[in-house]
C-alpha cells in the first residue's frame, strides 16, 4: 500500500477509536453504578475508620485529626486537580487514577501494622477522591447538556449515595463474622469491580464532550430550519409608496407569523406574548426590524 493511502485509512480507524457507544443516558447510569461501587468501598471503611485507629493506638483527638486531615486534602485539592483537569483534558485518566486511589488504599488498611500506615492510607484514599471528582464532574456534565444538568447529576447522586448504605452494612456483618482485617479486605471486591467499570465505560464512552457537540449540531439543524423566504408584498407606484408601506410590514409580519405558528415557534393566540415561544433574534432576521428601515423586503432570512 502506497504513503499516500495511509491518512486516509487512518483517519477512519481514529473516528472510530472515538465514537460513543452509550448514548448520555447510558453513560450517566453506568458513571452512577461506578461510584456506587467506590462509596462502598469508601464508606464502609469511613463507617469503621475511627474505632480501627482507636485498636493501633490512636486517641479521640488524633482520630479526628487524622480524619480531618483527610477531608481537608478531598476538599482544598480540588482547587489544583479542577485546574488541572481543565488545560490537561485528561478526564479520563485522572478519574481513572482516583478511583484507582480508592480502591487501593481501603483494602489495604487490613494490612496496616502501625497508626502511621493507618493514617497514610486514610489521606490517600481521601486525595483519591480529589483527583478525581473534578474531572468525573465534568464528563457527566457534557451528558447533562442533553438530559438536563440537574437530572444527570440527580441520577448520578441517587446511585452514588446508595453505596454509602450497602458500604457500612457489609463491613459490619464481615466484622463481626471475622474482625477488622476481613472486614476492610472484603471491599476489595467492589474496588476491583469500580476500576474495571470505570476502564470498560472508559472503552464504550471515549469522548463524553461528543453529548455537547451533538447538541450543538441539534441546535443549528434548527436554526437553519427555521430560516425561510418571505414573499414580498406587490410593488406600488412611487406616488403611493407611504400610504401602503404600513401594509407592506404589516402584511410581512403577519406572514411571519404564520410560518411560526405552523413550526410551532409562537404559541397560539398571538396578542403581546405571541413572541414568547421564539427567539427573539430569529424574529428580527424573519420580520426584517433587525436591519434597515425598509430593507429586508421579498428577500431570503
Amino acid at each position: 500500500m502506497s504513503s499516500s493511502g495511509q491518512p486516509a485509512q487512518a483517519a477512519p480507524a481514529t473516528a472510530a477509536r472515538r465514537e460513543n457507544r452509550f448514548g448520555p443516558m447510558g453513560f450517566v447510569l453506568s458513571f452512577g453504578v461506578v461510584s456506587m461501587l467506590a462509596d462502598v468501598v469508601y464508606e464502609g471503611a469511613r463507617a469503621i475508620t475511627g474505632p480501627y485507629l482507636a485498636t493501633l493506638g490512636a486517641s479521640a483527638v488524633m482520630v479526628g485529626f487524622i480524619t480531618g486531615v483527610g477531608e481537608a486534602v478531598a476538599l482544598v485539592l480540588r482547587l489544583g486537580t479542577g485546574p488541572l483537569a481543565d488545560r490537561t483534558r485528561k478526564y479520563w485518566p485522572l478519574t481513572i487514577t482516583g478511583y484507582a486511589l480508592t480502591a487501593v488504599a481501603v483494602p489495604l488498611l487490613a494490612l496496616a501494622g502501625s497508626l502511621w500506615q493507618a493514617s497514610a492510607l486514610v489521606i490517600t484514599e481521601r486525595f483519591g477522591k480529589a483527583v478525581r471528582t473534578p474531572a468525573r464532574d465534568t464528563m457527566l456534565s457534557h451528558a447533562g447538556a442533553t438530559l438536563g444538568r440537574g437530572r444527570a447529576f440527580a441520577i448520578h447522586e441517587a446511585l452514588d449515595q446508595s453505596g454509602a448504605l450497602v458500604g457500612p452494612l457489609l463491613v459490619s456483618l464481615m466484622i463481626a463474622v471475622s474482625g477488622y482485617q476481613l472486614g476492610f479486605g472484603v471491599l476489595a471486591i467492589p474496588g476491583a469491580l469500580a476500576i474495571a467499570a470505570v476502564v470498560l465505560l472508559r472503552r464504550f464512552v471515549p469522548a463524553p464532550e461528543r453529548f455537547d457537540a451533538g447538541l450543538a449540531g441539534d441546535g443549528e439543524a434548527a436554526n437553519a430550519a427555521a430560516r425561510v423566504i418571505v414573499p414580498a408584498a406587490p410593488a406600488v407606484p412611487h406616488a403611493a409608496a407611504g400610504p401602503v408601506l404600513v401594509v407592506q410590514r404589516l402584511h410581512r409580519r403577519v406572514h411571519v407569523r404564520v410560518l411560526h405558528l405552523r413550526r410551532g415557534l409562537l404559541p397560539p393566540g398571538g396578542g403581546e406574548g405571541a413572541g414568547a415561544g421564539a427567539d427573539p433574534r430569529d424574529l428580527r432576521r424573519v420580520d426584517g426590524r433587525g436591519g434597515p428601515r425598509g430593507a429586508g423586503l421579498g428577500r431570503a432570512v
